[in-house]
Parts: C-alpha cells; sequence; structure tokens
C-alpha cells in the first residue's frame, strides 16, 4: 500500500501535503506542509483557518532537529562518565557543579596510581566528547564540525534514527516521500509546530499561487506575508501529495497523543464560580 496519493483538486482534506509552507527553525529549507484539520470541518466549511504541521526535509532536520538530540544526548552521557571517573578516584562528582571541566582534568592529570589514572584518562574522553557535542550545537546547519560529530557517535545516530523510523521520538513523525513516486530521503513532520492557512488563502492553494499572485494577495491581506514560504519567482506553491489510510490516522493518533491531556489537576472550583458570575453581565462590565 502506497503512503502518498494523488491530491484532492478541490479541497484541501487532512493529509494533504503542499509546498512553500512555513516553519520557525526552517524557513531557508522548503519545508512542506501536511494538513491535520478534520475533513469533516474542510467538508461543511466550519473552519475558519486550516491547521498543518511543517514537513522537513530528513537532512535538514538532522543538522537542526537532529543534530540537538545527538548532542543532548552525548552532554548528559559524557557528563555521566566524568562524574563515574570523579567518584572511582574518591572524589565527589559534586565537583563540577563549583569548577570548571578543564580544572578538574588538571587536578586529575596529577594523580600517580595507575587505576586514577585510568579515571583520568576516561574523564578526559567524557569531556572532549561533550565539548564536541557542544562545538557542533553552535555552527551553521551541515558544518563540517556537526558532520564529524555524527561520524564518531555513529551507535548514537543509528539509535536516533532508529527511534525516529519506529515512532519512538514523541515531538516527531518520519514519512517516505510528500508526492507520489518521489524519490527522496523522506521528511520529517514537527508536531510540536502547529501553523495555519486561513480558509481564504487555502481556497487559492488549491489551485496554485506563484510568487506573483502571493504578492497580489498579501497586498489584499497583509496578514498573510508569514502564512507561506514564497520569496521568489522560483517558488510555487500548490498541493502534491496526500497520507493516505492507515498512515494519516496512524499520524493523527501520534498528534493527538502528544497532546492529550495526562496527569494534571482539574481547574478549580472556585476559579469555574469566578467565571460563571461573570455573566450576566451587569451595565458597563462587558468591555
Amino acid at each position: 500500500m502506497d503512503m502518498i496519493g494523488f491530491p484532492s483538486t478541490s479541497e484541501l482534506t487532512q493529509g494533504t501535503i503542499f509546498t512553500c509552507a512555513s516553519s520557525e527553525d526552517y524557513s531557508d529549507t522548503a519545508p512542506r506542509g501536511l494538513v491535520i484539520t478534520a475533513r469533516c470541518d474542510v467538508a461543511h466549511g466550519k473552519a475558519p483557518v486550516i491547521s498543518y504541521v511543517p514537513l522537513i526535509g530528513f537532512r535538514a532536520w538532522l543538522f537542526r532537529d537532529g543534530l540537538r538530540l545527538l548532542a543532548t544526548r552525548i552532554c548528559a552521557a559524557s557528563r555521566g562518565a566524568m562524574k563515574s571517573a570523579l567518584r572511582d578516584v574518591g572524589l565527589a562528582d559534586s565537583m563540577l557543579d563549583t569548577l570548571s571541566t578543564q580544572s578538574v582534568r588538571e587536578h586529575l592529570a596529577e594523580l600517580t596510581d595507575k587505576a586514577q589514572q585510568n579515571a583520568a584518562k576516561r574523564y578526559a574522553n567524557a569531556e572532549a566528547q561533550k565539548e564536541a557535542a557542544e562545538a557542533a550545537l553552535i555552527v551553521a546547519p551541515g558544518a563540517k564540525i556537526a558532520a564529524d560529530l555524527f561520524d564518531a557517535q555513529l551507535k548514537e545516530y543509528q539509535k536516533i534514527l532508529q527511534e525516529l523510523l519506529s515512532n519512538g521520538i514523541s515531538d516527531y513523525h518520519f514519512i517516505e516521500n510528500s508526492e507520489p513516486s518521489e524519490n527522496c530521503e523522506g521528511y520529517v513532520a514537527l508536531l510540536r509546530e502547529i501553523r495555519y492557512l486561513p480558509a481564504a488563502l487555502a481556497k487559492e492553494l488549491r489551485g496554485g499561487i506563484d510568487f506573483q499572485r502571493f504578492v497580489e494577495l498579501c497586498h489584499e491581506q497583509p496578514r498573510y506575508t508569514d502564512k507561506l514560504n514564497i520569496a521568489d519567482e522560483e517558488q510555487y506553491a500548490m498541493p502534491v501529495g496526500v497520507l493516505q489510510s492507515p498512515f494519516i490516522e496512524l499520524f493523527m493518533q501520534r498528534f493527538t497523543n502528544l497532546y492529550a491531556r495526562i496527569g494534571v489537576t482539574d481547574i478549580s472550583p472556585d476559579r469555574m464560580k469566578s467565571l460563571r458570575a461573570i455573566v450576566p453581565f451587569k451595565l458597563g462590565d462587558a468591555s
């Protein structure tokens, strides 16, 4: 069964994928959008806006959110290894909370016992991995230092990849392609970044929007400016595919579960009472 089918020409239904979407961190990577508004709301014209989440090309995602995942895990593991090394030489791991890692390393280097020297070496190796991860986070996406980190942490990269493709990372959902017969590395849906298109703009999008038309639309409705990412005449916003059943149901299940209300207390009765007391309004209170 194919994951992606041809989009409807009559509406942007749930699962529709379109080009020139917006995204907070990926505006320079040609993100696509995946519509999440319910089919019935679209069909009956109930939705004043069409909501979607960005779809990011896998490699672009890898060097941003993927890199942050990798670096976070490396830093946590490295810090744990550094603390373990300190405990092995009889020192309190709380030293890392008060002294620089360099100062601690220099102190360990002065130890002469063989077991202590082994611990000092483990500390230094862990510190180097931590520094490499932190350095990779501050460079431009795709820079050599970031690529080198993935090369050096191949097992951890493969672990993240396995988790992503098996839906084990709650904030992201992997989709193999965005249009029928597309040959690509895949896309990652950013489940926590919910964006929207005004219904009128979504209606225009069904037939395609080129740069000139988008300029006209933004002149008529300035609020459209940041709703699509059409910056030049090479870009054209249009539906290109639709995530088909049962893949769209799985996607929406994961999306819904991410925002499910779990383990929180109910709103207090006092709050309910105070809000109920607002209506009926007294003269002059409505504003």
